[in-house]
């Protein structure tokens, strides 16, 4: 009886034993459907845009802030837990798997504007923080033939963007599109034939993206629209022209999935001068 009593006693222990480990895969599975499903859901991306940077506050409005503003902005992201990413982190997250950060934000400079050198640039360098800098072809080119570095007016010269690689990634943001009336941005103009249009923006964009890589800075793979005008047919081109990722201007958090289609017309939040840094960031993290 004492024999039967043990091995009762010890399968009772081993049973014990197997209904605590299935229990506890039961708990890791749920634990890790739990993470898939989050990750299925999507990463919550923000996006910040900021154009010109100048002290002169006479000069601050819709789409010029000081760097102080800028500098608050920064330290107010990292108190937050947010780090930098670039467009190569995004395609890195949905075309091969890697990882983001927990909490991703991206920051976007149009125009390619001289003064993002002067200010922003030691800012995000200080800090070791990236950004994404999209640049207007005809206006670098012009000012890398003429070298005059003005921070009120003048535009990146191409030397500069070479030097600036550490923390900026460059991306096309026309060639010379950037005017109102008939034509919008890159937006087809009323009357014009949808052969002549297509033809316009391949050649006006592959004109930027030749300046660029001539210079041996990387091909930009992502197109930021002038005005945040887009179109189904801008769309179209510039996808078939390769581009994997296009920045608007409608003001919205993306959310960024395994699908490759999420890279396209990104929302972003545009910083002017006049709105504290907590208002500001409120809007554009959602917090």
């Amino acid at each position: 009886m004492l024999k039967f009593g043990f091995a009762r006693t010890a399968v009772q222990a081993v049973c014990a034993v197997l209904v605590l480990c299935i229990a506890v895969g039961l708990l890791r599975q749920d634990g890790a459907q739990s993470v898939f499903g989050a990750q299925e859901e999507g990463v919550r991306l923000p996006i910040l845009m900021y154009h010109s940077i100048l002290k002169d506050s006479a000069r601050q409005g819709n789409y010029v802030v000081s760097p102080d503003v800028l500098a608050a902005d920064l330290d107010a992201l990292q108190q937050r837990g947010y780090e930098t990413v670039t467009v190569t982190d995004l395609l890195a997250y949905v075309q091969d798997g890697e990882p983001l950060p927990e909490k991703p934000v991206m920051i976007t400079f149009d125009d390619g504007y001289y003064n993002n050198y002067v200010y922003a640039y030691p800012l995000l360098q200080q800090r070791g923080m990236r950004a994404v800098l999209s640049i207007i072809g005809s206006q670098t080119a012009l000012y890398t033939a003429e070298g005059t570095e003005n921070a009120y007016w003048s535009h990146l010269r191409l030397d500069r963007l070479r030097e600036m690689q550490d923390v900026f990634e460059i991306q096309n943001h026309s060639w010379n599109l950037h005017e109102y009336g008939e034509r919008r941005g890159c937006l087809r103009r009323s009357g014009e034939t949808e052969e002549s249009y297509e033809s316009l923006l391949r050649e006006d964009t592959a004109e930027t993206q030749q300046l660029i890589t001539d210079a041996g800075l990387p091909a930009p793979q992502c197109y930021t629209y002038p005005f945040g005008a887009c179109s189904a047919e801008s769309e179209r081109i510039l996808q078939d022209m390769g581009f994997a990722c296009t920045l608007g201007c409608e003001e919205r958090i993306n959310i960024i999935t395994r699908d490759a289609g999420c890279l396209y017309e990104m929302g972003r939040f545009n910083r002017a001068a006049g709105e504290s840094t907590q208002s500001y960031l409120s809007r554009a993290l959602g917090e």
